[in-house]
């Protein structure tokens, strides 16, 4: 029987660095919304998209925001991402769990797609591709991982990187860290928004052409930001 990916992606509204980035705009997009339809029309019908943000009052715009665009969301604990995973998961169920962080609008879908393939093909418990650029790539993991690792971890930071534990105990789990293809080897270029900066350089992207949005390839971002940077 096929389930279907489950992909969760956590937010804040009360972002330390950049206070409200989550609605900040991308070629006129909230955020989040951008990275949502991004992941949403390039992806396969099937895949199950959930917003999961915290139980903060300051997170009540994204709710609020969320409904109004008939997106899954989830409200859990703040700093134990963990738990807020597996109660996402007690809600939508899925043998293959896909974290995306709602600072990276450009997050590529056919990673994710590439990947999950791995992940099944091997019966991997986890699998991050390690040379991307920062900002695009994703965490992908078994549900039965998860919910070994909330049993076997109270560590605080393990709860809030969910994917720490693995990493330093990965004699443990059967994990796969396999490279992009050469174009897309750039560890080098920041493709996230952290900062103010960030965030200029993100919609620079989109001055020359703003039919691009959010359906521009990982291979023509990584051009344009090329030519800004030079």
């Amino acid at each position: 029987m096929r389930h279907s990916p489950l992909i969760v992606i956590q937010s804040r509204y009360n972002s330390k660095r950049l206070y409200g980035k989550a609605l900040y705009p991308i070629c006129g997009l909230p955020l989040i919304s951008f990275l949502i339809k991004r992941l949403k029309y390039n992806l396969p019908a099937d895949y199950i998209i959930v917003l999961a943000t915290t139980e903060n009052k300051e997170d009540d715009i994204l709710v609020e925001w969320a409904n109004h665009e008939k997106i899954n969301v989830f409200r859990g604990h703040e700093n134990d991402v963990l738990k807020r995973y597996i109660d996402c998961l007690n809600l939508f169920s899925s043998k293959t769990i896909v974290r995306v962080t709602g600072d990276n609008p450009l997050t590529c879908p056919k990673i994710i797609e590439w990947l999950i393939s791995k992940k099944i093909d091997n019966k991997l418990d986890y699998i991050f591709c390690e040379n991307l650029p920062y900002g695009v790539g994703v965490d992908i993991f078994h549900s039965d991982t998860l919910i070994q690792l909330d049993k076997k971890t109270d560590l605080k930071d393990e709860r809030e990187h969910i994917n720490l534990h693995i990493l330093r105990n990965l004699q443990n789990f059967k994990t796969a860290f396999p490279k992009a293809e050469d174009r897309l080897d750039r560890p080098d270029l920041r493709m996230t928004v952290d900062t103010i900066d960030d965030w200029i350089n993100i919609n620079r992207l989109f001055f020359n052409d703003k039919a691009i949005s959010y359906n521009i390839s990982l291979i023509e971002a990584i051009k344009i930001m090329d030519i800004i940077n030079n």
